[in-house]
């Protein structure tokens, strides 16, 4: 996500508010940064995702 992010010259925040289809976003940077993500074949990680929203749940 941070490759897609410098590449987009954006934060690593926009990334994930586009990838995640949050709102927000301008259309011309949601654009930046699919074109990023389509340049870099960035494809999301289902497992880090778990991982890190598992460790959210822990007290």
């Amino acid at each position: 996500m941070r490759h897609v992010a410098a590449l987009a010259g954006v934060g690593i925040k926009t990334v994930s508010r586009v990838i995640n289809d949050e709102p927000g976003v301008s259309e011309a940077t949601r654009d930046k940064v699919l074109s990023a993500s389509r340049q870099l074949s960035y494809q999301l990680d289902m497992a880090a995702g778990s991982l890190r929203r598992a460790g959210r749940r822990t007290l």
